[in-house]
């Protein structure tokens, strides 16, 4: 028999969190029934283990409660209250506060809200009677008035521990029948609502231990497995809750081996926390017994040693005394010391508060020290009490009950993992279904911006391409004014009557080809070149000095690449004007066309002029200006290879002072690129 864990008050505060976790439990999910967010609080509080502070918080609640004369926040508080008192190891106080709060609520109607309170307060009276007096039968009363409450109140979130709490009261009581009902019970609501992993520990390690109990290890080792599946996310407290009876139920099977092992396990682990002697005593003794089985008295006897001397005087606990002299009584028929194992057995009998397990343990060892010295008579009583006991604690028909319960569950367990199987799967396509939509929603969203910012951008060159059309008429009709061919035909026909060369097919071929070229973007260099040569015979006509005009070409260069219309011309109007103006009457007037490839893409076409005065920065304003940097601003918009354009103001050639406009552009660009 093994020892089953029995609490002091100092280590029930902290293994009491996952058995009362439903008066302290997380916000409830009802729609018309909800903790107060200041009792929510004060639960977060005590979760923390700022105990302190929960009970100030707690005396807050209580005075406001008072001030307002709200009785039902004041049965809350109260509540709350005795909550607190059991994790402070106030057992006094624990009892009137319930006592308090459950006067009160059972002279109220019967409502959702009083079941609710109701439910909690009986949940710490049961609490008070199960850690404080070790009464089972009493702790059994109040648990089972919180589970009716619990219930009643229509909140399924404090259902699984309810049952939990009641169960656990019912194996106290040796009803293994009951206990695995309500167990059972408490695992499916926590399955049904999906309960986080944390609120199944308390329930697989009672349900485990129940079967234990019975001796039913084929069902025990399932609830076991599970259990130890999730030991990694539990506390320490809880892990040596698991370790314990896991341990236990391999010491039954007689597994005494792995028995030793796991307890072994469970002391390394104990040792690394600081405070947790009274646990490690505990296994102390459990770790005993399996050396006794396995033939190491003398080991056995030095742990038994310290452990009753550590629950004798630091810890009283008469209990875990009981059974450390029924391990001694065995030790000593170990070792055939017979009359001493009866002795001992008189000098320390059983406490009252013996479990049904250890009862037998002793119950056992008594027939056997009996039957070894010859007193047969004693050894018969005792082996029919023993047989009386063992066999109403575990009757066929007990075993089939719970064995039948165990497979339900099981059965309806892996449909509900069916079920929520199916549901991911449905959950999981339509996810995949969204995030197609989803996708194909962003792909023609990004299909009509694309086509949107198309549109723009051609409205946008629809009205650039407009305004340069517009400025090169207006540049045009400001250049080929009626003043300005009036004046150029009566300079022809005054150098046709003094018998001087005419350029009148200059003229005509000007207009001409101003009417062709104003709405292009690009056009061949040549016809640029030959627009441009007409355009300085014709103006140059009407000088006072002649013009030395000459353009350079290098070799290699292909004279047809495309050239932005009309910008040549430009560049010669302005030597014209802001150039040739500023020269006095009579003086040299220099205009020279260069064109040059600077790389294998690039061409450079340059206009130099000589100027009377040399400017600090370039003219300013002018129609001719706006269209040739409008111009390049479209190119620019289509190509990779830029084109750029640039004015020296203070370039010089040959001596002499002026300006060099510089146009660079690439020799690759297409007539598509005029659109």
């Amino acid at each position: 028999m093994k020892l089953t864990i029995y609490k002091p008050i100092w280590i029930q505060l902290l293994l009491s969190a996952i058995l009362l976790a439903t008066l302290s439990s997380c916000k409830k999910k009802s729609d018309n029934l909800t903790m107060p967010p200041i009792i929510a609080d004060i639960n977060d509080t005590l979760r923390a283990g700022n105990l302190t502070k929960a009970i100030e918080m707690t005396d807050a609640l209580k005075k406001e409660a008072l001030i307002n004369k709200d009785s039902v926040l004041w049965s809350e508080a109260m509540v709350q209250q005795g909550v607190n008192s059991y994790y402070q190891g106030n057992a006094p106080l624990v009892l009137s506060s319930s006592d308090s709060a459950i006067i009160w609520l059972e002279r109220q109607k019967p409502s959702k809200e009083r079941a609710r309170l109701l439910a909690k307060a009986y949940q710490t009276h049961g609490a008070y009677y199960d850690q404080y007096y070790f009464n089972p039968d009493s702790s059994a009363l109040y648990f089972r008035k919180a589970v009716d409450n619990a219930e009643m109140s229509g909140i399924k979130e404090d259902l699984p521990q309810a049952y939990g709490n009641y169960a656990n009261a019912m194996r106290m009581s040796a009803a293994l029948d009951s206990a695995a009902f309500y167990y059972h019970r408490a695992i499916s609501v926590a399955d049904s609502i999906g309960l986080e992993t944390v609120h199944y520990i308390p329930l697989y390690n009672g349900i485990a231990s129940v079967l234990t109990d019975m001796r039913d290890f084929d069902n025990s080792a399932f609830w076991w497995g599970k259990s130890m599946s999730i030991i990694e996310s539990m506390s320490q407290y809880d892990k040596f809750n698991t370790l314990t009876g896991y341990g236990n139920d391999l010491y039954y099977r007689e597994d005494y081996e792995g028995a030793n092992k796991l307890f072994l396990r469970l002391r390394g682990m104990l040792d690394s926390i600081p405070g947790s002697r009274w646990e490690t005593m505990f296994t102390n003794v459990n770790l005993a017994d399996s050396y006794i089985r396995l033939g190491q008295t003398s080991t056995a006897t030095e742990l038994l040693d310290s452990a009753s001397s550590y629950f004798m005087e630091e810890q009283p606990n008469p209990m875990v005394l009981s059974y450390i002299h029924t391990l001694k009584m065995r030790i000593a028929m170990v070792k055939g010391e017979y009359e001493s194992g009866i002795n001992l057995a008189k000098i320390h009998p059983e406490a009252d508060t013996l479990r049904l397990e250890q009862h037998l343990a002793r119950l056992k060892a008594l027939e056997e020290l009996y039957s070894s010295v010859g007193n047969n008579r004693m050894a018969y009583v005792t082996r029919c009490r023993h047989d009386h006991l063992n066999d109403s604690l575990r009757s066929e028909k007990l075993k089939q009950q719970i064995s039948s319960l165990n497979a339900r569950y099981q059965r309806d367990h892996r449909i509900l993992d069916l079920e929520a199987s199916t549901t991911r799967q449905q959950a999981n396509i339509y996810k995949l279904m969204a995030a197609i939509a989803i996708a194909i929603a962003i792909i023609i969203a990004l299909i009509l911006f694309y086509v949107v910012i198309r549109t723009n951008m051609r409205k946008r060159e629809h009205r650039m391409m407009t305004k340069i059309i517009s400025l090169r008429q207006e540049n045009l009709r400001s250049r080929v004014t009626p003043h300005f061919i009036y004046n150029a035909l009566n300079h022809e026909l005054y150098n046709e009557k003094n018998g001087k060369p005419s350029h009148l097919d200059a003229l005509v071929h000007l207009i001409r080809r101003q009417q062709i070229i104003a709405s292009e973007i690009l056009v061949p260099f040549s016809e640029e070149l030959k627009f441009t040569g007409d355009y300085i015979k014709v103006i140059s006509d009407s000088g006072q000095a002649p013009i030395d005009y000459t353009y350079n070409i290098e070799e290699g260069i292909d004279q047809d690449f495309l050239f932005p219309s009309m910008t040549l011309q430009i560049l010669v109007e302005n030597a014209f004007k802001h150039g040739f103006s500023t020269l006095a009457p009579g003086a040299e007037r220099k205009l020279l066309i260069s064109i040059t490839r600077i790389s294998e893409s690039l061409i450079s076409v340059s206009v130099f002029n000589n100027c009377g005065t040399v400017l600090s920065k370039a003219e300013k304003g002018g129609t001719g200006l706006k269209v040739l940097v409008e111009t390049i601003r479209l190119i620019n918009e289509h190509n990779k290879e830029q084109t750029s354009f640039h004015l020296d103001t203070n370039a010089e050639h040959d001596g002499l002072k002026g300006y060099n406009a510089t146009i660079i552009i690439p020799n690759n660009l297409t007539r598509n690129d005029r659109q």
